[in-house]
């Protein structure tokens, strides 16, 4: 591990930003899975990528998670709904909160 690979260049090196936003979005899919499969609409399909933002000097300021997804017999807000709990319950959410500005941007596709 280098500074630069952190900050500047990662060259094809994982940053621990990058395995906190994996993470993130793991255990997000996986908390999101479950609300959906216990209110009667399992996903057929979910696409969630992860965004950290590194600031040098300050460290983590921000995760965001983007869902998109499949989901027969939902709508919209039930979705959104469902993605604004799984982002406040999971646990890597619990250990961020307080100290990075957590967000999801969640849309049902058709």
């Amino acid at each position: 591990m280098s500074w630069p690979a952190r900050a500047e260049s990662s060259d094809g090196k994982t940053s621990p930003e990058e395995l906190i936003a994996a993470a993130h979005a793991t255990c997000f899919a996986m908390a999101f899975s479950h609300a959906l499969a216990q209110a009667g609409s399992p996903p057929e399909q979910l696409d969630l990528p992860a965004a950290v933002t590194f600031q040098p000097g300050t460290g983590i300021t921000r995760s965001a998670l983007t869902v998109s997804g499949r989901v027969s017999g939902m709508d919209d807000a039930a979705f959104r709904e469902a993605a604004e709990g799984a982002k406040e319950n999971c646990p890597v959410s619990q250990a961020l909160r307080g100290n990075v500005e957590l967000s999801v941007d969640a849309r049902l596709q058709s």
